[in-house]
């Protein structure tokens, strides 16, 4: 019997000799890693974290999203529910948690994954650093709160 792999993404088959898959460019993985990918998914989601954190909050689908880009990572989390408002006014927010010695790793990864999402981020970071507005390319000094010129906000207060 021939041996297979599958990408772990989008689940399509490939012959033993092929590496990484065509359409998402992941490494493929043989049916008992897949296999064990899962197990290891699956002790993640049900491990119970100590001394829960709430490192996002956000809509469910957000939520749900970054909560699978941490597990992904191998990095325990879960979702809470606020209920607070019992108006119905307010709509739902949930919450993102991971054990307290898991902050660090789970913001560091948060971010990369924005920057993944969202490569236009790094450019502007880069191009604030070297003193630019990144929306117009206008000179602004370091403490500068918004663009001289077009008047970008370049520091978000909340």
């Amino acid at each position: 019997m021939t041996q297979i792999k599958i990408c772990p993404d989008c689940a399509t088959e490939y012959y033993q000799h092929i590496e990484c898959c065509a359409d998402c460019g992941v490494v493929l993985l043989s049916p008992e890693e897949i296999k064990m990918a899962q197990e290891e998914k699956k002790r993640l989601k049900d491990k119970a974290l100590e001394n829960p954190v709430v490192v996002r909050e956000g809509d469910l689908k957000w939520m749900d999203e970054l909560f699978n880009v941490l597990i992904d990572f191998s990095i325990p989390c879960a979702i809470n529910a606020d209920t607070e408002c019992k108006k119905g006014c307010c709509g739902e927010t949930y919450r993102l948690l991971v054990s307290s010695k898991d902050v660090e790793k789970a913001n560091e990864r948060i971010e990369e994954y924005y920057m993944e999402i969202h490569p236009e981020i790094q450019s502007s970071k880069e191009m604030i650093s070297q003193g630019k507005c990144p929306a117009c390319g206008s000179p602004v000094s370091t403490d500068a709160v918004e663009c001289p010129d077009c008047e970008l906000p370049l520091i978000i207060i909340e």
